[in-house]
């Protein structure tokens, strides 16, 4: 009986310990994914109409007639909405923290991909 208190104790020590880590290192990923492909808007901004595949990345370049400035706004605000929210669930242990922060962190590093080899 102890030591299925102690292997249960052991476990809930080290998912603390997981959590730790990964939490910060997923959220790095987030934001410094989401500031290369600011940085890349700008850089490119002559050209990036043509190149933007998003539909509403489209329509706020075409709405503020190809300059990027509005797309740049909502984009780092949308940014910053979610890295606040995930810190938001971090403080409060949402249950569903770890699959969310997980998807958002994989989809990043899949749009790091895409944005670096095609």
């Amino acid at each position: 009986m102890t030591t299925a208190i102690a292997l249960t104790i052991n476990a809930t020590v080290q998912e603390f310990r997981r959590w730790q880590l990964w939490f910060p290192a997923f959220i790095v990923i987030i934001a410094a994914v989401s500031l290369y492909d600011t940085y890349l808007i700008i850089r490119f901004e002559e050209v990036i109409y043509m190149m933007e595949s998003n539909p509403m990345g489209r329509w706020l370049l075409e709405m503020a007639g190809g300059q990027v400035g509005v797309f740049v706004r909502v984009k780092l605000a949308g940014t910053l909405l979610v890295l606040s929210t995930l810190m938001f669930m971090w403080r409060w242990r949402a249950p569903m923290l770890f699959p969310i922060t997980t998807s958002i962190a994989s989809y990043q590093s899949c749009l790091m991909i895409y944005l670096t080899v095609l």
